[in-house]
This record gives structure tokens, sequence and C-alpha cells, in this order.
């Protein structure tokens, strides 16, 4: 057996090749993390194929405004990733964002969402200083207490109206991105 080759889930910084990988964890995401919290019709006009220009295209960022890390199972492939930016600058807003967190059910609880924002919180600190924010639905009570757990504070609630209802987010915001780094990299979650 070649002992480089990992046996358990890992994270790593994502390349273009994962695009399809990311796409479809983004889409089953969606549809496991927001049953009974967002209309149906939302959650199944989700599509990989939409998913993945976005993500082809993305990925092709070069690093430094945008990062993104996968986790993956060596036997299943891609099971969750995360995606920070820098802000763009306003008054007393945060120096970066993480507009994506999704592990797929099956991999919960194994310690990957904290890998990934371990991991982004470090990249994130090596690119300046500042606070960092995160939006999620108000009603997400799982990733709520994870996002506690790992050091974040409630910093703001938002309602939001579309052509699809009433949203409730509660925004979330680390000190620093070193913190963020150091917060999510102990304990196992």
């Amino acid at each position: 057996m070649n002992t480089e080759t990992p046996i358990e889930p890992f994270v790593r910084p994502a390349i273009p090749d994962d695009a399809e990988g990311i796409a479809k964890v983004h889409v089953k995401g969606w549809q496991e993390a927001y049953v009974g919290q967002l209309p149906q019709h939302v959650l199944d006009r989700q599509s990989v194929p939409t998913r993945l220009r976005m993500w082809a295209g993305l990925l092709k960022d070069p690093p430094g405004s945008r990062w993104t890390f996968v986790a993956i199972d060596p036997a299943a492939g891609i099971v969750g990733f995360v995606g920070g930016v820098r802000a763009r600058p306003v008054m007393f807003g945060p120096a970066f964002k993480v507009p994506v967190l999704y592990v797929l059910q099956s991999h919960l609880r194994r310690g990957l969402g904290r890998k990934l924002m371990h991991a982004l919180g470090d990249a994130m600190a090596r690119h300046g200083a500042g606070e960092v924010a995160l939006w999620s639905l108000a009603s997400n009570g799982s990733a709520r207490s994870f996002y506690e757990r790992i050091g974040a504070r409630l910093s703001s609630v938002l309602v939001e109206t579309d052509r699809d209802g009433r949203l409730v987010l509660a925004g979330y915001r680390w000190r620093s991105a070193a913190d963020l780094a150091a917060k999510s990299g102990s304990e196992h979650d």
C-alpha cells in the first residue's frame, strides 16, 4: 500500500478540475440543508450545470482575493467545500466574507467543517487583517450552533423579502481571519 495515499477525509485548496464535484455538493448541500427552511421550488430549481458554470469560472480566479477549499473522502470524492472572498471596502464592514460552506450530511460530525474553516481562515490571514463575516438562515440552527462553537459571534439579524418569500438571516463575525483559523483549528466537531 502506498503510504502517501490518504485513507481518511482531508482538506486541500480547490483546483479547476474540482468544479464539477463542488457543483454537485453545492446543489445537494442546498437540498439537504434547507428542506423545510426554503420553499421546495427554490430547492428544486438548483442545478448542477448552472453551479458547474459558476464554479468553473470562480476557480480560474487567482488566490489573493478569493479562496476555495474542498473536503475529499478518498472513497467518495468531494464531500464538502468552503469559499471565502476579500470583501469590498465599506466603512465598518468586514475585511473578508464566507459566502459558502457545505458538507454533505453523510459526512457531518467528522470535523470536516472545522477543517475547512481553519484552512480558509489561515489563507485569509496571510492576506491581511480584519473581521470575517458570513450570513446564515436564522432558521438553520445546526449551522448557527457550529459557527458559535468555532468562535463566531452573532452581529446582526436581517429580514429580506424577494419573489420567493421572506428570509430571516443571522449575521456572524470573527474578530479576524487569524481568530477564525485559531478557533476552528481546535477540538473535533
